[in-house]
């Protein structure tokens, strides 16, 4: 007898925006505490060491606008760098037993202009786009290029 229902719910279910960070061909890490906000919310507190991040997306609105905020050991003065990524948003339908979630085209991405200094080491200078569809894929989605002060 069999009374169970099948149920396929993909096991990564998150829709999250992928980005690595780099200096030319190299990878780099984030020694600074790095927070990212969005409007009024946090929605990366406090990391230490990073070079890779995953970030929700909002699911209405045509841009995303990313504080990121940089704060040097042993400092309680940030600095911030601003992403922001224009996008479309999709509904999917999964299944009636999974629910439905929103992934996202990235369209165009824009990001704020400063020169990293003795303090403030990392500054973004460019990003590109390396996967456009923010999905259940898990790829690199933006390559976050940084000047470094030298």
């Amino acid at each position: 007898m069999t009374g169970c229902n099948g149920n396929d719910c993909p096991l990564n279910n998150s829709v999250r925006l992928i980005c690595g960070f780099y200096s030319g061909d190299s990878t780099v890490t984030i020694g600074d505490t790095l927070t990212i906000a969005v409007r009024d919310s946090v929605i990366l507190n406090r990391s230490v060491a990073t070079s890779t991040i995953s970030l929700p997306m909002s699911y209405t609105g045509e841009a995303d606008t990313l504080v990121f905020l940089y704060t040097p050991d042993g400092s309680e003065v940030s600095i911030t760098d601003t992403l922001i990524i224009s996008k479309t948003n999709e509904p999917h339908i999964v299944s009636l037993e999974c629910g439905t979630s929103v992934f996202h085209v990235i369209s165009a991405v824009t990001h704020s202009r400063r020169t990293p200094d003795d303090t403030f080491h990392y500054a973004i200078d460019s990003v590109v786009v390396n996967h456009n569809a923010v999905n259940f894929d898990a790829q690199e989605n933006l390559k976050i290029y940084y000047r470094l002060y030298q």
